[in-house]
């Protein structure tokens, strides 16, 4: 009996859709099962390859867990599939920034800015970005930007 219900399981397992999967990958996800959502996360993609959001969570879940290297993969994938996503632009600059490819981040985080030019969390980062390199004018630029998009969004916290 115990063999037979694993191998229904199984058998429903390999019926599951690409949505199916990702949607399961963000249920364990929030239980905080890593391995139960990169396979979920995994297989959405294997079934589907242009699956936008399994990319994107993929490279968010993997970039909380220091995985930056392999986040900014799924991150270039996501991407190809919606180039015009400033979220995704902005999350490839944070991971950028972390493997030390200062370009990538600030050519990323200029990308979500055009895209977005009211992304505070966006200004606030390159604003870091430029005061690391010290252009001061620019820093100051992006952070009095940074601050009154905060103000009138609510937003308390700059990273």
């Amino acid at each position: 009996m115990e063999k037979q219900r694993e191998l229904m399981s199984s058998e429903q397992q390999s019926e599951k859709t690409a949505e199916q999967h990702f949607q399961d990958g963000l249920a364990f996800s929030k239980l905080g099962d890593d391995r139960r959502t990169f396979e979920s996360y995994k297989k959405a993609i294997e079934l589907d390859p242009d699956h936008f959001l399994a990319h994107f969570n993929l490279g968010i879940r993997l970039g909380k867990l220091r995985m930056n290297l392999e986040a900014s993969k799924s991150f270039r994938e996501a991407l190809r599939l919606k180039p015009e996503a400033p979220m995704v632009h902005y999350s490839l600059a944070v991971v950028s920034n972390f493997i030390g490819e200062m370009e990538e981040s600030f050519k990323h985080y200029k990308e979500a800015l055009r895209i977005n030019p009211d992304f505070g969390r966006a200004h606030s980062n390159i604003a870091m970005l430029y005061y690391g390199i010290k252009s001061g004018k620019e820093a100051i630029h992006h952070l009095v930007r940074a601050a009154d998009l905060f103000k009138q969004t609510g937003e308390e916290v700059m990273e």
